[in-house]
């Protein structure tokens, strides 16, 4: 009986065609780049201009293979690059989400159970950090600074905690005057205890939807910032930056800004399929 509640969740989310497509989406592309060196023996930075801007399934000169994705106008492997590049987005993401969650429902679920002073304080920096735009801040952090991976998680976390805190504030809020809550209030039980035992399990579920929509998010986020060129910088094998090296060669070597952007694609479409059924899964209203 417990392990029927324990994978309930996993069971519904499989039940529908939608949730089936975002598994399998989210789960090929990343174990796929997890598993790279063991599916292609091509290294993302060799370069080899004899085949540069070969179209896909071009044959080696000496038959011992294919690229399977073609060249890039460096003669390296699109699929390998790909794969790596996956890899990349993937970490940033996950990284990011992570970060930006922690502090998202530490301060939202501060906010709702102190209130006062400190909530008052807290929203505004929420609205005044919302009304700042995000590419315009990432590039003036990133030029005082650098390009390096650790500022783009930072800049992509940062950036994207405020919905956490919002949803964490809302829900703390309904839960701080509930009857359970009031129960161990009257028993002497501490605040910290009411917030471990009563308040954040009980805000686990909205904020795992969230975290599910920011991944796709923070992929199109890191992707664009180097796309824009204050991301992450070639000869790093970022999909944001195959898309910007490739975009001048759309006439002739379509592959090159195609494949790369077909892949995000997938990942952030995964992403929200994933986080649809999760919302519809955990929402007491449709069960």
């Amino acid at each position: 009986m417990k392990r029927s509640k324990k994978f309930d969740t996993f069971r519904r989310l499989l039940s529908t065609p939608k949730g089936v497509v975002g598994v399998l989406l989210i789960s090929i592309l990343v174990v796929s780049s997890l598993v790279a060196p063991y599916i292609t023996a091509h290294n993302p930075s060799k370069q080899n201009l004899r085949y540069r801007n070969s179209p896909p399934l071009t044959e080696l000169a000496d038959g011992s293979g294919l690229f399977i994705l073609g060249t890039d106008q460096l003669g390296r492997d699109m699929l390998t690059r790909i794969l790596y590049g996956t890899r990349i987005s993937v970490l940033i993401a996950l990284a990011a989400v992570f970060i930006s969650g922690v502090i998202g429902v530490t301060l939202g679920v501060v906010s709702g159970f102190v209130g006062g002073w400190v909530e008052t304080l807290i929203m505004r920096f929420v609205d005044i950090q919302l009304s700042l735009p995000l590419f315009l801040v990432a590039m003036i952090w990133i030029s005082f600074s650098s390009p390096a991976l650790i500022n783009i998680i930072a800049v992509i976390a940062i950036w994207t905690w405020t919905q956490y805190a919002r949803v964490a504030r809302a829900s703390t809020l309904s839960l701080r005057e509930t009857g359970f809550v009031e129960a161990s209030r009257s028993m002497g039980a501490s605040q910290l205890w009411i917030l471990a035992k009563h308040i954040l399990p009980n805000i686990l579920a909205p904020v795992l939807v969230i975290a599910s929509l920011q991944f796709g998010r923070a992929i199109i986020l890191e992707a664009t910032l180097s796309f824009l060129g204050v991301g992450l910088q070639p000869p790093t094998p970022a999909l944001g930056v195959m898309i910007a090296s490739g975009r001048q060669y759309v006439d002739t070597a379509w592959w090159l800004a195609t494949l790369p952007g077909v892949v995000i694609m997938l990942l952030v479409l995964g992403a929200n399929f994933v986080g649809d059924v999760l919302r519809d899964v955990w929402d007491p209203k449709l069960r």
